[in-house]
Parts: structure tokens; sequence; C-alpha cells
């Protein structure tokens, strides 16, 4: 009884969708880097001049300015450069004088990493100059070839590389392994960052990006930007520096839906370096799975999210129309999508059956009659158990297409009904 109640619990927990993540990016105060006019991405870096000090004290109020209350504020989190914690300082201080439940500052990266994520990148660091390292800050070629790629990556192409820095991908993910140790710890985070790492990321994710901000508003030190994540996993930008962003207009919703149609098999791409280096070849197999599952769903949503963005643009013009998306419920979900998160258990549980047999059979080699050496016959048995997982991930791959195919109809066919509706309507 104990186990099966133990089970159920799980089962509850697991089904509650995560709450909703609040970031308020804070970046550092001026830096003795910022003071020289060069730019310096190294760990630790640069201290804070006497006048980022000033600025890092006025933080709290800054917040309190915008309509923040500090006290909701459940957690203070830093890089592992030392200008930012030194950025964060003041805030936490605010607690202890305000009487108020301490908050700590949390480094996040480093050898501050939670002991959880051991191996993973994860850093909130800034964006790694590489060659353009010592270059100035403010102005010149250097400048310019340090966000350059930078800007690709929030254009899509994250497969970009900065020379001897990181590329798109490896910065991403990093950003989101740190982001994910806060949501585990935090609803209403402070992390102190750095310009272009705050920049970029957010216009990297968020589904209401917009790139005059980063050509009109670069962000100075201490600025603000405050980013908030839904149950779905969805971030949404509500304010950069002094401005309130609103929700995204008709070519940004077209512009975001390219763009996360381009990363997903980038970033499927690259989840395969790792077991492709080990070869591993259950986990080569799981994870191609997992890279068409969401290269997949990706194809669909993009079409889902542009049919409907469409749809509620043309509906907005008309006399008397309003913007309705078309439901999406989870009874009417696509059965592609759901069908396709089943494939990514099946898979794993396939890798790992594929595991154990081969550990069976290699413990029981010394016992076979079969005259054939002992790993030509774990070998030979290894090949048929991969071309097996192989074959019913190919069936299944092919079963979720065909139901993406036969939902996207059906997307299809309920917007040009809308469309003649409206139409007669009008």
């Amino acid at each position: 009884m104990a186990t099966a109640l133990t089970a159920f619990c799980l089962l509850v927990i697991t089904a509650i969708p995560s709450l909703a993540l609040t970031v308020t990016f804070v970046r550092h105060g001026e830096s003795v880097a910022n003071a020289a006019d060069h730019i310096d991405t190294s760990i630790p870096g640069p201290e804070l001049t006497e006048l980022g000090e000033d600025q890092a004290a006025g933080v709290p109020a800054k917040l309190q300015g915008y309509g923040y209350d500090l006290t909701k504020y459940d957690g203070i989190y830093a890089s592992t450069m030392i200008r930012t914690q030194q950025t964060a300082k003041p805030l936490s201080k605010w607690y202890e004088e305000n009487n108020e439940t301490p908050r700590p500052v949390t480094i996040l990266g480093g050898e501050y990493t939670n002991p959880g994520r051991a191996g993973e990148r994860i850093g909130v660091q800034e964006i790694g100059a590489g060659i353009f390292e010592g270059a100035p800050e403010n102005s010149g070629l250097g400048r310019l070839g340090y966000i350059a790629v930078p800007l690709g990556w929030t254009l899509g192409a994250r497969f970009l590389r900065i020379p001897g820095g990181e590329n798109g991908n490896e910065f991403n993910e990093r950003m989101t392994n740190a982001l994910d140790q806060v949501d585990e710890e935090s609803d209403n985070a402070v992390v102190f960052s750095h310009g272009a790492t705050i920049m970029m990321w957010t216009l990297m994710n968020v589904n209401n990006p917009d790139l005059m901000l980063l050509l009109n508003n670069r962000l100075d030190n201490t600025d603000v930007v405050v980013v908030e994540k839904d149950a779905a996993g969805e971030w949404e930008l509500k304010r950069w520096g002094d401005k309130e962003v609103g929700p995204a207009n008709y070519p940004t919703k077209m512009f975001v839906n390219t763009r996360d149609l381009a990363v997903a098999p980038q970033t499927a791409l690259y989840n395969m370096r790792q077991p492709v280096l080990a070869l591993d070849a259950g986990a080569i197999v799981s994870t191609a799975g997992e890279g068409v599952r969401d290269v997949g769903e990706a194809g669909v949503k993009f079409v889902k999210d542009s049919v409907t963005d469409t749809v509620d643009a043309v509906r907005g013009l008309l006399p008397g129309g309003q913007s309705t998306a078309l439901a999406d419920s989870t009874a009417d979900r696509p059965a592609a999508t759901r069908t396709a998160k089943g494939l990514v258990d099946e898979l794993k549980s396939s890798a790992s059956d594929l595991g154990a047999t081969l550990t069976t059979r290699t413990a029981g080699a010394d016992d076979t009659d079969a005259p054939r050496p002992r790993l030509r016959v774990v070998a030979d048995n290894a090949r048929s158990d991969v071309r097996d997982a192989v074959k019913q991930t190919g069936e299944r791959v092919k079963q979720t297409v065909d139901k993406a195919t036969a939902d996207v109809k059906k997307v299809v066919k309920q917007a040009r009904d809308t469309v003649r509706k409206a139409a007669d309507a009008a």
C-alpha cells in the first residue's frame, strides 16, 4: 500500500505543470575594463570602479523605482565574474538592513555549479570575446566583430562561432542550464549578469523580441531586463531598461515562428555530439529519435502557429473582428505531438534494454559453446540489437510523420473555414 501511495503521489507531482518564473536581469556596474574602453571577458575579470560601486548601491532603489517589491524576490544570483558579484552585494545587504529574510548571492557556474549538474555547461558569464579580447568596447572593428556573430544567433543562426570563442548552441546551453537551476530554487529571481549575455540570450529566446532594442536601447551599467516564463516554458520580454515591452505584433510572430523552425535541427545536431563521440550505440539511437521528434514537432508548430497568427491578423482587420487563436486544448493537441513524446520514452527504454542485453551477453559469454570467439559473439549480438532498435525507430518515426501530416491538413482546414466565416460575417 505504501509503495502504491508513493507511486501515486509521484504521478500527481509530475502531472502538475511547473509554476511561472520571473527573472530580473541586472547588468553589472561600471568595471575597470568599461572605464578603459576595452573588452575583457576573462574570468574572474576586473573589479568595479568607484562609479561602479555607486551604481551598484543604487540598484535596490532603481528596482523600487520601477514599482518592483523587493520582498517578492526569493533569490539573488551572479556570474563567476567579480564585477557581477560586487554589484549584487548591495541588494543582498538591503534585506539584512530591513530585517527581511536573508537573500545570499548564489554564483551560477564554475566551481559553484550545482553538484547535481556536474559536467554540464552552465553559467551566466559574459560571452567569450575570443580573438576580439582587449579590443575597444565602444568603437572600431573589434566591437563590430565581437557583436556580429551573436547578432546572427538572435536571427536563428546558432551554429555561428565567435573566432576563438563559443557558438550559439554552446552559449544557449549554458544559459538554459543556469536558468533551470534558478527555476529549481526560485520563482522570482534577480540575476546579475553582463550586457551582451543579457541582450543576446533574451532576443534569442523570448516570443516578443525587438531587434531595434539592441540597436537603439543598448543596456548601460545596472540597466534592467525582465523576462517571464510560463508553465509551458515560453519566455516573454516584459522590460528592457526604462522601456516596458508589450506583446509581439504579426511580423514579430512570423519571425519567431521562422526562427524556432531554423533552431530545431541545429539543436538536434548539437545534442548528437556526446553520444557520437562516446560511441554509445543506444544513446545515439535515443538521441537521434529525440532529434527527429523535436524537428517534426517544430515543423508542425511552425505551420500551426503561422496559420493561426495569420488568421488572427486577418480577423483583426475585419469590421468587428477580434483576434482569437485556434483552440489548442489538451484534447485537440496534435496526435503527432502526443505520439512523438511517447516515442522518446520508448526509445530510452529500448536503449536501456539494449544496454542490459549487452551486459547479460557479455557476462555469459564464458559459458557459450559457439566456436566463435567471445568478442565476435558480443559484437554480432550488439549489431543485431542496434539494427532492431533502428528499424523500430524508423517505423515509429514514419507513423509520427504520417500523423503530423494529417494534423497539418486539419489545422489548415480549420484556418480556411475560419477565414471563410469571418469574410461572410463582414
